[in-house]
């Protein structure tokens, strides 16, 4: 997936709770323990969006301060399984089930080979959970690594266990590939992190040079005769041979530590919440709804739960906070109740306040209704494209070089032109070297132009050509910004639409309305007649949503002041429609905006000038 380079978004921190759901997901789908599974996501942990060189959508998890992409999600959203990457082996090397594999082969699985089954070793083929199936993830590492065992790729296994067996006993033309890899130690996913440099497992002596295809098939063929006998049983990184329950790390609390989690958020439950709550209070209302929301927002403490306690039993846990002076309690019918809290303990008192999973909840729900109430405002507004019709020798070149699926009507939104652009010059490694957002227009800009082939020199020949205006020459651009003989990507794209021919669209009761132009602004002024002010709309004809006369009907009912509907001289050719505008006594502004948004306009394409305005 990643042998060519990614587009990858801004990179922003995930809220703590989808954080720990992302836990659960990694620690059911890979039977981890939660510290396990909290070593692989730490705290902070950011989420990117992706595009890799097919206009494939991904969903990368970066581990704070050093941005390594720990995980990915293939597709959009939450519809792709998570994928460990090399990194995230790195930290937690049983993940995933092993594969042995030649040293000559690591190259291959960078550039985005599969792995055939010939060049497996027998023995960790052998060694698989016989349950494993078709299309679950497997992590290759090379036989003659090092006792660190690193992982060189990751990827989906082409068959079942006895599958790729049946397929590396058959030989000739009957063998299959092993792995479908998704990611390799070395690809440009690694690149983005900071093992960037790292070096690949070494070669031996013995497979260093050379790593033709009867190399390869040499070493694939003595992999397959390997004895599963002759292994080290710690080799083995199956499921089968994994522990029964990890050590626990420093992440994990003791009972004890437990013990005091529950205690604090107990103390901060009663000098917050609890000081309004209504009495007596069950025990178990008393947990679920004040202690548990109490707990720490973040660190080991906010998964303290009173199983794990030294008391194992709520009503034990009630007694003991009962016997320190925080609160009564009485038992009524077997069950414990409590009957009231003592807001001026000492205890209470003392506790610093700290930042808690209920506030987080709550200004999640926040954020959530807000979006909620965002989404409804604009499920009216009418959803407005620009679109660019290629025109020009140049552009539609440089286009028809790039193998895609041209849109209806040959009209591109920009995303599409961006795509294509970029499919373009990564194809043809036009990108700078050390600038990778800068694209060459002319070899001298190259630090090396000996390197570049004649299909690359012509390449940059025909972006120049498409991109430069008349009188500019490729060694004299960029000049001024440090950059001669390069142009930024997001200039070329600009450039590159300003030479297509502009439309807009938008879609009307299921209908797709295209024009030619680009997108018209409504025009919104306020503007002093005499000792008055009046208000003056113009500009909507173009959307044909609505009449100037309901408009300007709806306008006069809603603002309770006199309108009227005048040609704008100027405004038409000889023997056309003239168009109007709209005025209305007093200032309205406020009142057309919300008339124009409600008919599902958008407020980017309404324009409001008060600088006429009586100040």
């Amino acid at each position: 997936m990643f042998k060519r380079p990614l587009a990858t978004k801004t990179s922003a921190p995930v809220r703590s709770s989808d954080v720990r759901r992302l836990r659960d997901e990694l620690a059911s789908t890979f039977s981890l323990s939660s510290s396990d599974a909290k070593l692989v996501l730490p705290d902070g942990v950011l989420a990117a969006k992706a595009t890799t060189h097919l206009d494939e959508p991904c969903t990368l998890y970066l581990a704070p301060g050093s941005n390594d992409p720990r995980l990915f999600r293939p597709g959009k959203g939450l519809e792709g399984h998570l994928v460990p990457t090399c990194y995230a082996l790195d930290v937690c090397p049983h993940l995933l089930p092993v594969l042995e594999t030649a040293p000559q082969v690591v190259e291959h699985l960078v550039s985005g080979s599969a792995l055939f089954a010939a060049g497996v070793s027998a023995r960790s083929l052998k060694a698989l959970p016989p349950s494993i199936r078709s299309g679950d993830l497997v992590a290759v590492v090379v036989v003659e690594d090092p006792p660190s065992r690193r992982v060189v790729a990751v990827g989906q296994l082409g068959g079942t266990r006895d599958e790729v067996i049946r397929m590396q006993q058959s030989g000739g033309e009957k063998k299959g590939k092993a792995v479908i890899t998704l990611h390799a130690r070395g690809d440009y996913l690694w690149a983005a992190g900071s093992g960037v440099d790292a070096p690949l497992p070494p070669l031996s002596s013995s497979s260093k040079g050379s790593s033709s295809r009867h190399e390869v098939d040499a070493v694939a063929d003595d992999l397959a005769s390997t004895s599963i006998e002759a292994a080290p049983k710690a080799s083995s990184s199956t499921s089968e041979s994994r522990p029964a329950s990890p050590a626990p790390t420093s992440a994990e609390l003791t009972p004890a530590q437990v013990d005091a989690a529950l205690f604090d958020a107990l103390l901060l439950a009663i000098s917050t919440s609890l000081s309004s709550a209504p009495f007596p209070l069950p025990a178990s209302l008393l947990y679920s709804s004040h202690i548990l929301p109490s707990r720490p927002a973040s660190g080991p403490g906010s998964t303290a739960e009173v199983k794990k306690s030294t008391f194992k039993k709520l009503d034990r846990l009630v007694k003991a906070a009962a016997k320190k002076g925080w609160l009564s309690t009485k038992e009524v019918k077997g069950e414990v109740v409590v009957v009231g809290v003592n807001a001026a303990h000492p205890d209470v008192e003392a506790l610093r306040p700290y930042k808690t999973l209920g506030m987080e909840d709550r200004a999640e729900q926040k954020r959530e209704k807000r979006d909620e109430v965002k989404e409804e405002r604009k499920k009216g507004e009418l959803e407005v494209k620009e679109l660019w019709k290629l025109s020009g020798d140049g552009v539609k070149e440089l286009f028809r070089h790039v193998e895609h699926e041209r849109p209806a009507n040959d009209l591109y939104t920009t995303s599409q032109l961006s795509t294509l652009l970029r499919r373009f010059t990564d194809a043809h490694s036009l990108s700078h070297p050390s600038h990778r957002a800068l694209l060459l227009l002319t070899p001298s800009a190259h630090p090396n132009p000996p390197s570049l082939s004649l299909e690359q020199e012509s390449a940059i020949e025909l972006v120049a050509r498409v991109v430069l205006k008349k009188g500019e020459t490729v060694d004299a651009y960029g000049a001024e910004k440090g950059a001669a003989g390069c142009v930024g990507r997001d200039e070329a794209l600009r450039r590159i639409k300003s030479g297509c021919t502009a439309y807009w669209g938008y879609k009307k009761d299921g209908d797709e309305v295209i024009k030619k132009g680009s997108p018209p602004q409504i025009r919104v002024q306020i503007k002093n007649v005499g000792k008055r002010q009046v208000t003056l709309v113009s500009g909507h004809e173009p959307w044909e949503l609505f009449s100037s006369e309901e408009l300007a009907e709806e306008l006069k009912h809603r603002s309770a002041s006199s309108t009227s509907i005048q040609p704008l001289a100027g405004s038409a050719k000889k023997g056309g429609t003239p168009k109007v505008e709209i005025m209305c006594q007093g200032t309205h502004d406020a009142l057309v905006v919300k008339l124009l948004t409600s008919r599902g306009i958008p407020k980017a394409f309404i324009d409001v000038d008060l600088s006429k305005s009586k100040k």
